[in-house]
Parts: structure tokens; sequence; C-alpha cells
């Protein structure tokens, strides 16, 4: 491990000394996650306690500003791909090309229906406007004409957590050290080829001993074709599938409730290549799609082993539970790697008209040993077995100002779970979205990601109501109402229980280099407290609330700022506790060199852990970042990105959070004696791009 780390600091340091010394080629640029992905990160962080690993969109935004998408010859699949149009946004554009004939220039979408000056300045980088045909590549084309980016990333945390501290009668709890490195070779070209391998150590598992003699810890690899005669999709290795509207299976990443009130529909291809870091959610197999005008039909099988904790009775061994978190650092983590075998298998087929498609999907998963969780009262209705089975059929169409979808599916034990969602343009600047679930209490699913309140596609009913108003050329509004209801027990609740969740934001966009934004989002749902005086957990009504504004502004071509100032409220049981949050964010990019820096200083003060406050940070490229902030103190870092030539760029970032008063703080192993936590990081990206 010694000889591991003295090669990988001596790589590093000699990589960064060459960005400091190469000769400046070209201007920097920054890279950002749109403002509804942001949101998407911190919403998913607050209700998993887990940051997604899943880049995938992002990687295909990047590879997307230089492979642009020609409108005039892109299909529905194609703009979905953007991942920023709502459907009703997409339908309006396929109608007025349809009706008018191909665009002359990128201007002429401000013609079209739905296409504000903000939809238009979002998707510019991805798109373009010519008079190009449809392209014919061979094979040969597909593996000439994309790009190669190799990525390596090396982080640390500079204190010392318990779990590597040992003593003379003890050895640490984590095999490793806390180093995390990790590596991406890919060649994308985008709508038609992209193969590649990562490789990720996590900070505390072991290199090349103990539980991790072949080297890293988790290894995947790909090879994907696209759009090649008949075969829409081919997929080879680690790869994706997406069904529906996400009540089967759906993999990929997933907008629940946020700050997009209107993409509320799950879009996207069945196959799509598997490139992150996460450990859990992709098959390992092979998959593939055909195409005959308007039929197509989808395939796959896949056998990977998973991590699960494993129980023996009467000499039997079970399995129970899967563990999806991907960590391999102590001996008891090690000891559950690939505990169980998942062989999952399954297909779509799908008809598609002018308007509308229908699909009917099904697939089946076995396990090897059996799953046999331990009963209890809130999760008796979870599936044990050797076998699962599900099958749905889902649909989606227009007419006139009217976008309907929806999604029927069946788990083998006969329980259903129903989405149907109709999304609405009332008025030219009015626009509305509803979703009604219903999620029976047994439903029984794997990787399912239904549009809901919880992240459990199962036991839950509600009616959401999004609304979008475009009050003038500067002025906008979204808002939603949800109200909800578990018929059963759930974690943390040991009755019935309910809520509701309401949402509204006013943007005011004065010029193209301001922007101001006030938030305000209130939830009400239930839990189990101890109240005084009584012995038992009580199931008990929560309230929190959180108050945001927001400034942007770009003062010029290299200097851009962001203000954001937030505060919480978290009442249960009568005690009301309630938190704050400010921070300055900054960027510049020096003209003359393409080197750019930005940072963030951050003040927070909270009552407990159940007033905190979340806020994605910009980091290093393809990494998600969000900060969880709660008791009082500060927080800052600074980031480097230099671009050495056009093909090579080094980040580094540094990033400090310290809690004054405060002898130790974390749980666990994660626990760090002192107030302060450091992050060290850099990351070299080396890109040969041929057209």
């Amino acid at each position: 491990m010694a000889t591991f780390r003295v090669a990988v600091s001596g790589i590093l340091c000699c990589l960064c000394w060459l960005c400091c010394c190469q000769k400046a080629l070209a201007r920097q640029q920054e890279e950002s996650l749109p403002a509804a992905m942001e949101n998407q990160l911190e919403n998913e962080a607050a209700g998993t306690e887990t940051v997604s690993e899943d880049d995938a969109q992002w990687q295909h935004l990047y590879a997307l500003q230089r492979h642009k998408i020609q409108l005039n010859t892109a299909d529905e699949a194609a703009l979905q791909s953007i991942g920023l149009l709502t459907p009703l946004q997409i339908s309006h554009f396929l109608r007025y090309k349809a009706l008018l004939g191909d665009l002359l220039s990128i201007y002429e979408l401000q013609a079209v229906p739905g296409f504000e000056p903000e939809v238009i300045r979002r998707i510019l980088p991805y798109v373009t406007v010519g008079n190009d045909l449809a392209p014919h590549y061979t094979l040969r084309d597909y593996a000439q004409k994309g790009d190669h980016v190799f990525l390596l990333r090396y982080g640390r945390v500079g204190e010392q957590v318990k779990g590597y501290r040992h003593t003379d009668t003890t050895l640490p709890a984590y095999q490793g050290s806390p180093d995390k490195v990790f590596m991406r070779y890919r060649y994308s070209f985008p709508r038609y080829m992209s193969w590649g391998i990562v490789m990720e150590k996590d900070a505390g598992e072991a290199f090349f001993k103990g539980a991790q003699k072949q080297g890293f810890d988790f290894y995947s690899a790909h090879l994907f074709v696209r759009n090649f005669r008949k075969i829409k999709a081919l997929a080879f290795g680690d790869y994706t599938v997406n069904l529906g509207q996400g009540l089967l299976n759906w993999q990929g990443q997933a907008y629940g409730k946020g700050a997009a009130v209107m993409q509320v529909k799950r879009e996207g291809e069945v196959l799509r290549p598997y490139t992150s870091a996460g450990e859990f959610y992709f098959f390992r197999g092979v998959g593939i799609t055909w195409q005959q005008q308007r039929w197509e039909v989808t395939a796959f099988a896949s056998q990977r082993r998973q991590d699960a904790s494993t129980d023996t009775l009467m000499d039997e061994v079970t399995a129970a539970s899967i563990i999806s978190s991907g960590y391999h650092r102590t001996a008891s983590e090690a000891a559950k790697r690939g505990a169980i075998q998942q062989t999952s298998t399954g297909g779509n087929i799908r008809y598609t008209t002018s308007h509308w498609q229908w699909g009917i999907n099904i697939i089946q998963h076995r396990f090897t040993p059996v799953l046999q969780k331990e009963i209890k009262p809130y999760n008796q209705f979870d599936f044990n077995g050797a076998q699962l089975t599900a099958t749905s059929v889902d649909y989606a169409g227009s007419w006139k100002n009217v976008h309907l979808f929806g999604e029927v599916a069946a788990s083998d034990n006969g329980k259903p779970a129903i989405v149907q969602g109709l999304l609405t343009s009332v008025a030219p600047s009015v626009d509305m979205a509803v979703v009604y679930r219903y999620y029976d209490r047994a439903y029984q699913s794997l990787y399912a990601k239904g549009f809901g309140d919880g992240y459990r596609t199962a036991n839950e009913q509600g009616l959401y109501t999004g609304i979008t108003l475009k009050l003038n050329a500067r002025w906008k509004m979204d808002a939603y109402a949800d109200v909800f209801h578990f018929p059963w027990l759930k974690y943390r609740s040991n009755a019935p229980s309910g809520g509701k969740d309401f949402f509204v934001q006013a943007s005011y966009t004065p010029n193209k280099k301001m922007l101001f934004l006030w938030r305000y989002n209130y939830r009400q749902g239930q839990e189990n407290l101890v109240i005084p005086e009584n012995p038992l957990k009580v199931l008990t009504t929560i309230t929190s609330a959180h108050l945001r504004f927001q400034w942007n502004i770009k003062l010029n071509r290299q200097l851009e700022a962001r203000t954001r100032l937030e505060y919480s409220r978290y009442q249960a049981a009568g005690t009301t506790q309630s938190g704050w949050m400010i921070y300055q964010d900054g960027h510049y990019s020096f003209p003359k060199w393409p080197l750019g820096i930005s940072g963030r200083l951050t003040f927070f003060r909270t009552s407990s852990y159940d007033s905190r406050i979340y806020a994605t940070e910009s980091s290093v490229l393809y990494e998600n970042a969000v900060s969880q902030l709660y008791g009082r103190g500060w927080q800052y870092y600074v980031q480097l990105k230099w671009k050495v030539t056009r093909r090579f760029t080094c980040q580094t970032r540094w990033h400090q959070t310290r809690y004054p008063g405060v002898m130790q703080f974390g749980s666990g192993n994660e626990q760090i004696a002192g107030n302060k936590k450091t992050l060290y990081q850099c990351q070299l990206l080396y890109m040969l791009t041929r057209k």
C-alpha cells in the first residue's frame, strides 16, 4: 500500500507540475450542472442520505457539446436524450417542424410554442441547425469519429477517521488506505457507439491485498452500439435497463419532485451503456433492441453477484438483504461481497405511431441463495424467495395540447402498481402537470423508481399537481402540490400515515446576466417520535419548511458570482427547531490564460440534524457533490482548473468544513477527533477528439 501511495502521489505531482508549466493554448470554459439536476441531487441526498454516483447524463451533455444534435433531423429519442426539455416542448417542436419544414436558423426556435429564451439558452450548447441530411455512417465511422476520454481522479480526507486508528492490541477497522482513486477510459460517439472501462477504489478499501487482491475494488466494462441498420441498440458488458415509467425497472437517473415541476415523466431509451462508479444500479451481460418500422423488440440477460448479508438456518444459507452501498472497507463488509448471485432476464415490445406509443414489459430475477429477510411489521410484504417476476403495460401520446402517459404493473403475487400522468398547455403562458399513483403495499420490485414521495415504489397513494406560469418575459413562477398516503406501516412509521408537500418558486431574469430566485417548500408528514412521559414511540405529525433566496450574476465574460441564503424550520411534538445557511460562490476565468478559479464560503447554523440544509457544490468535472449542513460552523473550498492543451485538463480542489467548539464529530468508523474535515482532490482529463 505504501508503494501504491508513493506511485500515485508521484504521478499526480508530476502531472500537476506539467499543468503549471505548459503554455496556455485555449481559454477556460466552466462546465456546470443544469439547475434542475442540481435540485434533483439535493432532494435525492435528503431522501436517501447518499449522493448519487450516476454521472451518465453529465457525460452525455458534455459529449453533445462536441457532437451537437442536428435539430432538422432529430427524432423524439434524440431530443429526449438532452434531458432538459419537457414532453410538451418536444411535441410542440416536432409538430412545428412537420407543419413548416426545416428550421433555417437557431433563432427560429423562438417561434416554437414553449421555447422561451431561457429554454433556448439552456439547450443551445447541445443543438445546431443546418441543411445537412441525416448522416449515413459505416461501422468504421462509428469507431473513428468519436472521442477518447481518459479520466483519473484522486481524493483523500486530511484528518484521520476512527476506522484507520489502531492500538497495540487491535488492528484498524478499515483494511485499506484513505486514498480514493477513480479511473475511467471511454470512447464515445453519441447516438452511435461507446466502449470503455471503469476502475474505482473507495477510501478505506484494500488495494492488491486482503479482500481486494485483484487491485481496484470495482471494475466495469462495456461495449455499446446504436442505430446500426435494424439494430437500435446492442449492449455487451455493463448496461442499464429503463422500462416504461419506472414501475418495473429503472436504473438511470429519474426526476422526482423538485424545481423542474413539469419533468415528472420518465423518458429515455430502454438500453443504455453503464459508465458510472455506483455498484448496484446496472446489469452485466448482453442486451439488444431490434427495430422494424413501427415495432421495437428488446431482450436482455444479466448475471452478476451482489453484496448481501447472509444467515444460516438448519444448514441452509439464505440472504437476509441485498446491500447497495458498494463499500468493502471492513472485514464484515468484505465478507458480504458477492454473497448472492442474481440472474435477470426480460424484454420489451413497443409499437409507435405518429402520436402514440405502447409498450409491454416483463422482467424476472432469480437469486442464489434465496432471499429471506427478517420479518418485521413494516416489511412483511417485501419480496422473499428465489424468483421475482413482474410485468407491465405502458403508454404515452399527444393529442393537441395534451400529453398523456402512464404504466400499469403487477408483480407475480398479483399486487398492482399504477401511475397515470397528464401534461397540458392550458394557455400560451401556462403549463400544468397532474400525476396520480397507486402502489399496493405488497407490490414487489427490485430496481423500480416510480414517481412519488418516497424512494420505494410500494405502499403509496398520491396526487401531484404542478404548474408553470410565464408571467412575462422576465418573471416565471413554478409550483406544485402533492398529497400522499401510506396505507401500511413503513420504516420509522409504525402505523398508516400520510402527508402533503407544497412548493413555490419565483424567478426574475432582468437580463441575460442576472437571475433572482425565491423558493418556499413546505412538507408535512408523520413519523415515530418519543413523547415525554411515554415509553412507547408515537406516530406524530412533523412539518418542515425551507425558504431560499438566490442571486446569480455574470459581471462579464470572466467573472460570475452566486449568493444563496436559506432558512429551515422543523416542528414536531410541540418543539420547533430552525437553521440558516448563507454562501457566496465565485468563478473567474483568466482572459489570456486557460485557467479558471472558483470557490465558495459558507456559514451555517442549525438547531439539530432535523433542521439540516443541503447544498450542491461545484466540484471536479463529472463528480456529484452535495453538502449536508447541520450544527454550527463554516465551510469553504477553492478549485482550480487549468486547460493545459486542447486535449489535457487538470483540476485541483481543496475543501474544508469547520465546527468551532466541537471536540469530535461524525459517527461510527467515520468519526473524526477535532473540529475540522479537509478534502483534497486532483483530477486529470485527457481527451482525443476526431471529426
